[in-house]
């Protein structure tokens, strides 16, 4: 995952369908906290029927953490962090000529994007730390990960999907 930052690894564990897998993430350790890891399941759905009026698409995606047997921890000290994450995604064009999508500029494509997350550390965790992470990482993430979107789709043509 190429736009945060804050992860050393990232696999899957199971890939439950299409539009359904299991994530096991380990995250770097911030002095003097324990190591942090995440395991969790990560939905993506087209939902165009609550896109927003003028809306070419919406996607939403939804993670929520999970227990497994099967997924050991990394080491004897790391904690699992619970977290309930929601994202949607809507695509808006400016296409006041109807020509086809692969004959739009770039420009003519706009993202809304909502994103909420609700995370528990678990264990102890300093608050300059957390303070840290919530007014620095976090925005840096949504940077990160709008820089690493546009590099990605900024010289490939568009396809409506």
């Amino acid at each position: 995952m190429g736009w945060d930052h804050t992860l050393e690894e990232a696999k899957i564990v199971e890939r439950i369908s299409e539009d359904l897998v299991v994530i096991h993430q380990k995250h770097k350790t911030i002095w003097p906290a324990a190591p942090r890891e995440s395991l969790f399941w990560s939905h993506l759905r087209r939902v165009d029927e609550r896109k927003s009026e003028g809306a070419h698409d919406c996607y939403v995606v939804c993670n929520k953490d999970v227990k497994r047997l099967d997924v050991p921890f990394g080491s004897s000290s790391a904690i699992r962090v619970g977290l309930t994450v929601s994202m949607i995604c809507e695509t808006f064009l400016e296409n006041p000529h109807n020509l086809p999508l692969s004959q739009l500029p770039r420009s003519a494509f706009t993202c809304k994007v909502i994103y909420v997350s609700s995370i528990h550390p678990g264990g102890w965790v300093p608050t300059a730390a957390l303070r840290h992470v919530y007014k620095l990482e976090y925005p840096k993430f949504l940077r990160t990960f709008t820089a690493f979107v546009h590099d990605k789709v900024n010289n490939r043509p568009q396809v409506a999907i």
